[in-house]
């Protein structure tokens, strides 16, 4: 039986992702497998995943897309061939700290099943958008909040829950996913808590494949806020409040939920 289901896609980050493999087999005591997917990386990535395998075993798991196709649809290659009771991914860029998903797991199976995800804490460099913070080891890690409702960008959720939710919207490329899967979750009735003591390092690398993707994304959010009914910004102040953690409407007329 495999407890948590890792999916971790990645492309041309082979430095990054052998430093995310390590830090996942180093500092996780679950029964897990990883399901990395591949986009098609023209550098070390294969060298890096030969290598891993060698260490990991059948705990480590490979898909290798023909083409990139873009974050949001190799994440849902991964769910679709995970097999974990439980869920969740990871960029490339991020290494979980020891005893994170471990964490997290715990306080989802401590959960009834109206809680849809936990949520992990990243690190997180802009001040916006942040709906809770937590200092381990002199470094901020932060939960973010979408117009005043709580998202998991990095959820560990139950393998019925991600299918009951339809995964991520492949409408989405690369932005906009994590919160609108969340915002499924409150639509359907589940909630969303903080995964206290749960963190993760988030380097959020600035290279061409960012610089790429960051023009796709702007299309991504455009999207996520055409497709919920979401309050305006509060130019004030942070509107997120802890006693409220979800202030979604729902979808706008004519929008389907997947």
């Amino acid at each position: 039986m495999i407890d948590l289901s890792i999916v971790l896609p990645t492309c041309n980050r082979a430095a990054q992702l052998d430093l995310a493999l390590r830090a996942i087999a180093q500092n996780t005591r679950c029964s897990f497998e990883i399901v990395v997917v591949d986009g098609a990386s023209s550098d070390g990535t294969r060298d890096v995943l030969v290598e891993a395998a060698s260490r990991l075993g059948p705990r480590l798991r490979m898909i290798r897309e023909p083409r990139r196709e873009g974050f949001v649809r190799a994440v849902n290659k991964g769910f679709r061939a995970a097999v974990g009771d439980n869920m969740t991914w990871l960029n490339d860029d991020a290494r979980p700290l020891p005893g994170a998903l471990d964490i997290a797991l715990n306080n989802l199976d401590s959960c009834d099943d109206s809680v849809g995800f936990v949520a992990m804490f990243h690190r997180w460099n802009s001040q916006k958008n942040v709906a809770y913070q937590a200092t381990h080891h002199d470094q901020h890690y932060r939960l973010c909040h979408v117009r005043g409702t709580l998202y998991a960008n990095f959820p560990v959720g139950r393998r019925k829950t991600y299918e009951s939710l339809g995964y991520f919207d492949e409408r989405y490329y690369v932005c906009g996913a994590d919160p609108d899967l969340s915002l499924k979750a409150w639509h359907a009735g589940l909630s969303i808590l903080p995964a206290h003591g749960a963190f993760i390092d988030h380097d959020e690398i600035d290279d061409d494949r960012r610089a790429v993707d960051s023009q796709r994304g702007k299309e991504d959010n455009r999207l996520l806020f055409s497709k919920w009914n979401l309050p305006p910004i509060n130019p004030s102040r942070n509107e997120f409040d802890p006693s409220n953690p979800c202030t979604v409407m729902g979808l706008r007329s004519g929008n389907a939920a997947a």
